[in-house]
C-alpha cells in the first residue's frame, strides 16, 4: 500500500508558526535555546516492527481519547513519522471528532464503552496487523 504523505502534509495549514524549542516536551525541559536534546524513552521498541516485510510499511495504532488541541501539529508529526520510518499510523479514536479527519489519515472510530472499545481495538489490531498501539497522550500528541 503506497501512501502519498506529501498530500497529508499539504493539507496542514497551521494558524501560526510554532517555535520548535517550545514544542520539545511542552517547553518544560531545561535545554538552552538551540541546544541538542536527545530523545529519551524507557520503553523498548516493539520487536514486532522488525518482523515485517521489508518491501512494505509497518502499521501502528495511535489511540486518541479526546479532541486534539492542535490537530495540524499532530498531523504533521504523524506524517513525518510515516515518511521517515515507513510506519503508517492508524488513528483509533474514542470521540466523535478528534481533528485529524480532515488531513486524510486513516481514522477508526471505537465505541464509547471501555470493554467494547477494547474488543474493537483488538479486532483492528488484527485487521491492520498493527505492530503496536500507542496512547496519543504518551507521545504528546494530544497536548
Amino acid at each position: 500500500m503506497s501512501e502519498d504523505w506529501t498530500l497529508v502534509l499539504s493539507r496542514i495549514l497551521p494558524t501560526q508558526v510554532s517555535n520548535l524549542d517550545d514544542l520539545i516536551d511542552g517547553g518544560e525541559v531545561s535545554v538552552p535555546r538551540g541546544g541538542l536534546l536527545a530523545p529519551v524513552s524507557e520503553a523498548a521498541p516493539s520487536a514486532e516492527l522488525w518482523h515485517r516485510a521489508l518491501d512494505g510499511p509497518s502499521h501502528i495504532g495511535i489511540r486518541v481519547t479526546r479532541s486534539l488541541a492542535a490537530p495540524d501539529r499532530a498531523a504533521a508529526r504523524l506524517a513525518g513519522m510515516a515518511i521517515e520510518r515507513s510506519v503508517v499510523p492508524v488513528i483509533l479514536i474514542r470521540v466523535d471528532f478528534c481533528g485529524l479527519e480532515r488531513f486524510g489519515l486513516r481514522i477508526e472510530r471505537l465505541p464509547d464503552d471501555p470493554e467494547a472499545a477494547g474488543a474493537a481495538e483488538e479486532e483492528l489490531r488484527k485487521f491492520w496487523d498493527l505492530a503496536i498501539i500507542i496512547d496519543g497522550e504518551e507521545i504528546g500528541l494530544l497536548g
